[in-house]
Order: C-alpha cells, then structure tokens, then sequence
C-alpha cells in the first residue's frame, strides 16, 4: 500500500481465505497444514496494519477463534450464525471492541423475498448469512457489514455438478444469478433501512462499510445495485448521500484490480464500498495479489493450499 502508516488511520481489509476449517485431529498432515495456513494469515493481516477485517470463507467458529488467536490480543471475532450446506461463513475481526448488530439472512418482503432455486423449491434465505457490527475505532465508530454472495459456480438437481443437456446448463445459470441477485437486493433493502434510519441533515449518520466476496465484477448489476443512488459526484452534496455508497475498488492500481486469478485471467470480485464520508477519507486501496495463483474449476489440488485463492483488498482512510 501507498504511504506511511499513521497511527489512528482506519485500515480495512477483506479477504475470503479459502475453506478455513479446523482439521480432523487424527490427520497430522492436515493439522500442519492447517498452522501453516494460520501463520500465514495472521502475519499478512499484521503486516498491512489493519484494525478491520472481513472474512469469508471461515469454516467454523473455531477456525475464527484459532485466527483471532494467532492474531493476539486485543484481536476480536464476530461470527455468523448462518453458514451454508457445505459450513463456511463470514466473520468479522477486530483490533477494536466489536458489537454485533444484526446477523442478516432472510430474504425480506420488500425486496426479492421468494426465488426458485434448481431443486424446484423456493428460497427465502441468504446463502450465507450476512453479519452488522459496530467497531468502537474512535469518534463515532464504524458501521461494518461482510457478505459472502452466491457463486458463479453452478450446480444441478440432486447436487451434480455437471448438466444433463444446454437447456438445464442454462437454467442452472439463471438459478445462479437469481440467488446472487436476491442476496445483494436483501443487503440493499437493509443498508436503505439502517442508512436512512441514522442519516444526519441528509448524510450518513455514521461512516459504514459493507465488504465481501460479491462473486461479480465491479459493473455487474449484482454489485452495482449495492452502491444504491446513481451518478454520485463524491465532491458534490446530493439527497442520495444519506444512503450512497462508493466502490472503493475502481480507485485499485489498474495492474492489481484483481483479487482472484481464474483461469489465467483476473477477476476483482472482492470488494470494499463505503459511504461518502469514508469515500472523502480515503488514502490508498490495494489488493495484494503477489502471492496468489491462477485456480480452474477443479479444487482438488487447493486441499493442501496455504495461501487463499483470493487475494486480500486493502484500505486506508485519515482517522476520525
């Protein structure tokens, strides 16, 4: 990242860390794998600084803890409560005292609250669910919220990963973009009620973060319809402002606006958006993508990784 530290600079990063579950302990392998993988993160983490860190992609409650701990003190964790079928989900941590705010997970009424999903049923819930916290890192504090969105992966009836013909290839597509697409509406419809309950003579009453793996680019209707109110010139005031937020990822040095390589090409699916405020503090965004390799469809060979397949994104903002 650009610029020298300073020591009340608010520093946030969000990184989904690749199916970090606490091994079987009969698997001495795994076991080491596992502490490698711990070291890793934890010194990553140290070493940019952070006070703010969203993660997707923790395995367990545990895992969290087992990070939180290699972290130290005063390091603290905030876990969904929600993961999904496979036990993955988000979390939140913290140099700071952390309150948890809400844990996010139904789709709600005023937006997309029924969608189909491949089974024939019908779904109501996030995924994955989302988590709200407040972070006390100084004058008013920082709104947080991660999100892990449905992926592009697509899979059919019954669990098989492959289709039977093009036409159900294509129907588990549009199953997979209509679940993304009702997640991101259900964090939309929640930041429009928390945003507007708490804005102050037309600007958001406390500076707010929503970060995660969105699983689309930047200009994906999936990630554009977070940012809430269009056309928002930064530098000029509007009735938008209140609810607005910016995606801190078109400000990433054009050759490192990626946080995932696939298939040989660049992806930035993990991103950073935050209210005006935040937008005006902002000093430098990054995706430290050095250490990353490119990944395909298969994840067999990812079992004994040690570094994620995504890369961590990075801000920095002038303190309060």
């Amino acid at each position: 990242m650009q610029g020298a530290t300073v020591a009340n600079d608010l520093i946030v990063m969000t990184w989904n860390v690749e199916n970090l579950f606490r091994p079987d302990d009969t698997d001495p392998s795994a076991a080491e794998t596992y502490a490698a993988k711990l070291a890793y993160l934890a010194g990553l983490i140290s070493g940019t600084g952070a006070n703010v860190v969203a993660l997707q992609e923790i395995g367990s409650s545990a895992a969290a803890e087992d990070l939180r701990a290699a972290l130290g003190e005063p390091w603290q964790a905030v876990v969904s409560a929600h993961p999904d079928g496979r036990g993955i989900r988000v979390a939140l941590l913290a140099r700071h005292a952390l309150t948890e705010e809400a844990q996010i997970i139904a789709l709600p009424q005023a937006g997309l609250p029924a969608v189909p999903d491949v089974d024939g049923g019908t779904l109501t819930h996030l995924g994955r669910g989302a988590v709200q916290v407040h972070v006390d890192c100084g004058g008013p504090g920082l709104r947080l919220l991660t999100a892990h969105l449905k992926s592009k992966l697509l899979t059919y009836p019954g669990g098989r990963r492959y289709p039977r013909n093009e036409d159900e290839r294509a129907r588990g597509a549009g199953y997979a973009l209509l679940r993304r697409t009702a997640e991101a509406v259900a964090l939309r419809v929640h930041l429009n009620d928390v945003l507007t309950a708490a804005a102050v003579n037309g600007q958001p009453g406390m500076p707010t973060i929503l970060c995660g793996d969105l699983n689309d680019g930047p200009d994906a209707v999936t990630t554009v319809l977070l940012e809430g109110p269009a056309d928002g010139d930064v530098h000029r005031p509007d009735k938008g402002d209140a609810i607005r937020l910016y995606n801190l990822g078109r400000r990433l040095p054009p050759a490192r606006a990626y946080s995932r390589i696939y298939q040989r090409h660049g992806e930035l699916i993990d991103h950073i958006l935050a209210t005006r405020d935040l937008q005006l503090r902002l000093v430098s965004i990054d995706s430290l993508v050095d250490d990353i390799t490119s990944i395909g469809v298969s994840t067999r060979s990812r079992e004994a990784a040690i570094v994620p397949d995504h890369a961590p994104v990075v801000a920095r903002f002038t303190g309060p």
